[in-house]
C-alpha cells in the first residue's frame, strides 16, 4: 500500500479534501487518511488508479507519491532526502511552500539537490526522467515522487460567460466538476440535474464520461443551453421537477442547484413547495445508496431528512455579502 499527498488548491476550506477522499474511495481497493495538513492531504491507497483520479479532480494541484515526511527544517529535510530510494533517473525537484511556512521553497530545493548530488543523482532541468516535489506545510515537509498533474487551465476556458449561451447565477465549473466528483458517479453511470439551466454541471459530468440528463422547465434556457452541449452525451428535456419523467430507482446520481437569488425563475406558488416535490421525486428516481449533492441557499437539514436523505456531508460555500451557498452531500 502506497502513500500519496493531494497538493489541495485551496480555493475552498473543505471542498477539496472531500473531493479527493470521494475519488480515491472509489477508484482504490482499499484507502485511509492518515493525515490532513494545510493544502495537503496524505492517505494510503490500495490499487490507486492515479491517472483516472487527477483526470477527473478539480481542486487538486497534483498527486505525489509519498517518499518521506519530516520536520519543517533544513537538518530534518537532509536527513530525510539521505535515505530516498530513488532509480537512477535524471531528476527535477520543485518545492512549494503554502502560505508562510517555512523554510523557503528554493532552500528545500537547493538542499535536496545538494544531497542527491552527494548521492550520485544528476539533475536536468530540461528533460527530466523524475519529478520529486516537496510540500511545505503546517511544520512539515512531504516529500515525495509527482505521480500525477491535474489540467486546471481546461476549467477556465470553459467559464460561464466563454460559452454560446449565458445565463447569470451559476456555478463555476471547477465547483460544477467538484460537486459531481462528491456524488461518486462512475464513467457509463447516468447523473441527473433537475434544475440544468445552462447545463453547467452536465458539461462537467459528461466530460468525465458520465452520462447527464438534464431536466429544465423554461423552454428559452433549454433552447439556449442545446448550443453550450454541442456534441457532448448528454440529454436534456424540457420538463418539471416535481413531476420527473423517469422510472423509479433509474439514477445513479444527482446534483442539482435550486433557484434562488434575483436572476432566478420560480415556477410553482412557492420555493418550499419546489424545494418539498422535487426532493419527493429525487427520492423516488435515485438509486437506494446512491449519492446525491444538492446546493442552497439556506439551510436544508429538515426538509432533507423529510424527505428520506441521509445528509453525509455539509459544507459553506460564501459567494458575497448577501449570498452563502450551503452544499449538503446526501445518500439515498
Amino acid at each position: 500500500m502506497k502513500a500519496y499527498a493531494f497538493e489541495l488548491s485551496g480555493e475552498h476550506e473543505t471542498l477539496p479534501r472531500s473531493e479527493a477522499l470521494a475519488l480515491v474511495e472509489i477508484f482504490s481497493s482499499f484507502f485511509s487518511e492518515i493525515a490532513i495538513l494545510d493544502q495537503c492531504l496524505i492517505v494510503k491507497a490500495e490499487d490507486l488508479d492515479v491517472q483516472m483520479v487527477a483526470s477527473r479532480l478539480a481542486m487538486t494541484h497534483r498527486i505525489i507519491e509519498v517518499l518521506a515526511i519530516c520536520d519543517a527544517n533544513l537538518e530534518a529535510l537532509a536527513r530525510s532526502a539521505s535515505t530516498l530510494q530513488l532509480p537512477q533517473e535524471r531528476y527535477l525537484i520543485r518545492a512549494r511552500r503554502i502560505k508562510d511556512a517555512a523554510p523557503a521553497a528554493d532552500a528545500v530545493e537547493r538542499e535536496v539537490g545538494r544531497i542527491l548530488f552527494q548521492r550520485g543523482y544528476r539533475a536536468d532541468l530540461l528533460r527530466p526522467e523524475m519529478v520529486l516535489r516537496a510540500v511545505i506545510t503546517s511544520a512539515k515537509i512531504v516529500l515525495g515522487r509527482e505521480a500525477a498533474t491535474c489540467d486546471r487551465s481546461s476549467f477556465e476556458a470553459r467559464r460561464p460567460h466563454l460559452k454560446p449561451f449565458f445565463h447569470p447565477g451559476v456555478l463555476m465549473p471547477r465547483m460544477a466538476r467538484s460537486l459531481v466528483n462528491l456524488t461518486q458517479a462512475r464513467a457509463g453511470e447516468m447523473l441527473l440535474d433537475p434544475f440544468a439551466g445552462t447545463c453547467g454541471i452536465l458539461i462537467e459530468a459528461c466530460l468525465i464520461g458520465v452520462q447527464g440528463l438534464g431536466i429544465e422547465v423554461q423552454a428559452r434556457l433549454v433552447k439556449g443551453a442545446v448550443c453550450n452541449l454541442q456534441s457532448l452525451d448528454c440529454s436534456l428535456l424540457l420538463g418539471d421537477a416535481k413531476r420527473l419523467p423517469l422510472h423509479d430507482a433509474c439514477i445513479d446520481a444527482a446534483v442539482l442547484d435550486i433557484p434562488y437569488g434575483r436572476s432566478a425563475k420560480i415556477l410553482a406558488e412557492s420555493k418550499d413547495l419546489l424545494l418539498q416535490e422535487s426532493l419527493r421525486e429525487l427520492f423516488r428516481v435515485v438509486k437506494p445508496g446512491r449519492r446525491m449533492v444538492i446546493v442552497a441557499d439556506r439551510s436544508l437539514d429538515k426538509v432533507l431528512a423529510n424527505a428520506g436523505f441521509e445528509i453525509l456531508q455539509k459544507h459553506l460555500d460564501r459567494v458575497h455579502g448577501s449570498l452563502t451557498r450551503q452544499i449538503f452531500l446526501c445518500r439515498r
